[in-house]
Order: structure tokens, then sequence, then C-alpha cells
């Protein structure tokens, strides 16, 4: 089979679910395997025996079937797109992507529009041959429905595993501890916490009220990033029966699309389900207690058949949480307040009334408008001086400096060739030109990013001001709070809030705008 040499190629490296299971394997009886060493051992070899340039190297170091989940192929398909390589070197076809045939599309135009070859370590695709699409697109599949079947196994064993009582999850359920049978046993340090709150919850005591209870024992929240207890987690532990000694999976399923996962409820009769897999740690009588408590106290967060009250819904965040403010209406006062209700942000940010912070967005608003130069033709305009041009020009010297290394580095293969250089010295006399090209690329897309960037604050802030003047205007004239919610976001990502506990004077708090510049 027909395997070119000489191209310059970005390697791209990537695990399969396979192999994080046969480096746990492996750990487990105390050996090592370490998946991307050995594949890039096995691709350098490829790139020694065949001459091959590596540009880049791609590691990713999570896993995901869809494109859009993986960070690094998107950084190589941008740089596939700006011409930088003549191949992509990996493994196998599937470390590119077992994906649905959006993404086997994606990888189909990437390698075609921009005459990129696929290199692996015992085949050679290019996208010029006839047989490309039939070729690429029967792998591209082989490699979804194998994917599909590992899914479908490893689904299934989860489901027989539960069927048995083992506990599958990613951690134990909070309040208990795993041995190496995947069985359930009470935790001596965290089981009594759990009854405390199914304690607390029947005796008419609500989630908030149960989380500011544990936070000031000083109990660590089951989320080890987090400080203080949720009253979403307090609703998690009260209607999981895993606390009555059952072993439920499979009442949820999810669904992915475009990256991001939907999630439906599965009906009773399709759980895998086995009772009294463990020891409880709270009584039936208990547990129905504390969820009928804790449905009663429920309440929709918002009623759909009520208008838009608070025109700041969306856009408002506290500066300290990064949660949306509430609005929280005042029946004995004249103004109602704008407020954060983390547990985190209790006694760190203050309320304020929801007209002040209104009024001081509005005129951050009015601000831009007279701080910002409108960039026109007007003598006002006259001597601005564009610094893009500069930047053109600099851009070409460079780009002439770096055609005269590559055309070095194309010579170099002519001496390799005609023997004047044996592999080491052409290896090594290659570095030490793509050295100096590095640099040069890196200044050359650096002052393009920056023109670019230039390019798009004149745009913008062209097309901005006269936006925020439309949309103030719209503002000062409706008394549609709904409108001037959707006239707010239309010019603004969001806007952050900040008053602080010993801030006294009513109009005294912090609020920065985020516009969509």
């Amino acid at each position: 089979m027909y395997r070119p040499n000489n191209l310059d190629v970005f390697i791209y490296l990537r695990k399969s679910r396979a192999d994080i299971e046969e480096e746990r394997k492996a750990a487990a009886e105390g050996k090592e395997y370490d998946t991307l060493a050995r594949h890039r051992r096995n691709l350098l070899a490829v790139v020694k025996n065949e001459g091959h340039t590596i540009i880049d190297t791609f590691e990713e170091l999570e896993t995901g079937e869809s494109i859009i989940e993986r960070a690094e192929i998107q950084k190589m398909l941008k740089r596939m797109d700006n011409g930088e390589v003549e191949a992509i070197l990996v493994m196998d076809l599937d470390r590119l992507g077992r994906g649905d045939m959006y993404d086997s599309g994606i990888l189909d135009r990437a390698f075609r529009y921009n005459n990129v070859k696929l290199v692996t370590p015992t085949e050679f695709f290019d996208p010029e041959d006839e047989s490309w699409e039939l070729v690429f697109g029967i792998k591209s599949i082989v490699a979804r429905q194998e994917l599909k079947s590992i899914t479908k196994r490893l689904q299934g064993g989860r489901h027989d595993k539960a069927k048995m009582g083992r506990s599958i999850s990613k951690k134990p359920p909070y309040g208990y501890r795993r041995d190496e049978n995947l069985k359930l046993h009470p935790d001596p340090d965290t089981a009594w916490v759990v009854k405390k709150m199914y304690q607390m919850m029947k005796d008419g005591f609500g989630r908030q009220a149960i989380a500011q209870e544990l936070d000031r024992l000083e109990i660590k929240p089951p989320d080890q990033e987090r400080k203080l207890w949720s009253p979403s987690t307090i609703t998690a532990i009260i209607k999981n029966e895993v606390y009555l000694g059952h072993i439920i999976w499979g009442k949820i399923r999810y669904k992915k699309r475009g990256g991001k996962y939907t999630k439906t409820k599965v009906p009773p009769e399709q759980w895998s389900m086995k009772p009294n897999a463990h020891d409880p740690l709270i009584s039936q009588e208990l547990w129905d207690a504390a969820n009928k408590a804790h449905t009663g106290r429920w309440r929709p967060s918002t009623v759909h058949s009520k208008a838009l009250s608070n025109p700041l819904a969306g856009i408002l965040k506290c500066e300290v949480c990064g949660y949306s403010m509430l609005l929280q209406p005042k029946k004995d006062r004249p103004h109602d307040h704008i407020r954060c209700n983390k547990p985190q942000c209790k006694g760190i940010q203050k309320s304020a009334i929801i007209d002040l912070v209104e009024n001081r967005i509005l005129e951050g608003l009015e601000t831009y408008i007279k701080e910002f130069k409108i960039i026109d033709n007007s003598e006002n305009n006259k001597d601005d001086v564009s610094m893009i041009p500069f930047k053109e020009k600099a851009i070409e010297k460079k780009q002439k400096e770096l055609d005269k290394l590559m055309l070095q580095k194309s010579n170099l293969h002519d001496l390799l060739e005609q023997g004047e250089y044996d592999i080491e010295t052409f290896r090594e006399r290659q570095q030490n030109i793509i050295e100096r090209m590095k640099p040069l690329q890196n200044e050359i897309n650096t002052l393009l990013a920056e023109i670019e960037h230039e390019r798009l604050a004149e745009k913008n802030v062209i097309e901005f001001i006269p936006k925020v003047k439309t949309v103030l205007d719209a503002y000062y004239q409706t008394d549609d709070v709904e409108k001037k919610n959707r006239l707010l976001k239309s010019i603004l990502e969001k806007v952050t809030y900040l008053r602080k506990k010993e801030w006294s004077s009513k109009d005294e708090f912090v609020i920065q705008l985020y516009p969509k510049i």
C-alpha cells in the first residue's frame, strides 16, 4: 500500500472508554498502563520512519463521543482550516470520533475542503481519492455502531448490577460507604446527618432551614467544591429511596443533543430495583412523613399565568455568587427590593430598591453614549490613525521571512534524497528551521488576531452606540415590563450587583455593565 513521506502533520491522541477501563484495572493491580504514552510512541515511530514533520500535538484528556464536547479536536479542526498541515496522524479513525452523522460530516468536510490526508500506523486515506467518501463513510458507520454496542453492553451491565443490589453511581450516596463488591454500608461519620435531615423535615423545617442548620454545625456538604449546603441537595437526599435500603437504577434517561444532555423520567416498570439491598438509614414511616412534609411545603418557582414583574430578570447577577438576583415585593413598604437568596450570600449581600438599581443601569448606558466616540468621517475623527495598515505591512514582511524558511526546509528534503544528509542530520537541521519558523508564525497569527479585533471593535462601536440610543428611547416610552426586559437583554449580556453589609445608604451599591459588544 502506498504511504506518503515527508508530510507536515498534526498528531492527535485520545483515550477511549475501553482504554480508561484498562487503566483502572491496571491501577487496581498495581501496574502502570498509560494509553496516550503508548500511542505516542507508536505514532512517533511512524514519524521517524516516514520522515514527517510534527507541527503540533493535540492530546484529548476527556472522553466524549461528540466533537462539540472535545476542545482539542475543535482547535485542531480550526488550524486545519488555516492550512497549517498536510496530514493528521492518529492511531485509528475512530479516535477522531464515533459521533453521529453530523460529526462524520464535520470531519469529512474538514479533510476534503482542506485536502488534509489521514494517516494511521497501518492505513492511509487521501480525500482526493475517489474511494474516500465510501471508505470514510463506512468506517465512520462501523465506529458508530461499535460505540452503540459498547454503550448497550455497559448499560445492560449497570442494570444487572443494580438488580443484584450493587451501588453503581459515581460516588456512594451521602451517608454510606461502599466496599470492593459495590455493597453499601452506613457511614458512621455522616449517617446521623441523613437521619437529622429527615427528622427536621418531618418536624416542619424547610429545606433552607435545614441547610442553614447543617452549615451552623459546620458539616461539609457532599459536593466538596461547595462550602455550604444548598436546598436542592436536601431535596435530593429526602427523595432518595436508597436510604430505605433499596437500590434503584434507571429512573432518569439522558439523551444528548448538540453536546448537551436532556433528561426524561422513565416509567417505574422500566426501573431496575433491588429491595433490601443494604441496611436502611431511615424507616419507612419516617421516609413517608418527611416526603409528605416536603411536598406540602413545595411551591412552584414561577407562576406562568402571571406577567413578568421584574425588568431586570435574567440580567442582574449577584457579584458574590453569580446567580440571578430576585425581585422581593414589600407589601408593608412603598418600594420593592432586589436581593440574592443564596445561602452563601446571607450576611454579605444586602438588598436594594429595584427602582434605584434600574435607574443606575440606565445611567450607565447613558454614560456609554457620552463617552464612546463613534468612528465616522466627521471632522473630529480625521486625525485618528488606524494601526491596521502598519500591522498588515508587518505581516507581509514576516511572511516573506517565513517563505524563505519554508524554501530552506524544502531544500533539506532534496539534500536528504541526494544523500548529502543522513536522517539524524536531516532531522536536526529541520528542527532548527522549524524552531525559527514557529515564532514567526505565532507573530503573524497574533497580528492577524489584533487586526480582526480592531476591525470588530470599530464595527461594534459604530453599531452598538446607535443601538443603545434606540433601546433607551424605546425603554423610556413604554411601561410594559416584558418589553423593557427584552430591550435590556438586546444590548446587555449581564449586569453584576454588589452591596456590602456595612453599606448603609440606600443608593450605596456597585453595578458593572457587560454590554454585547
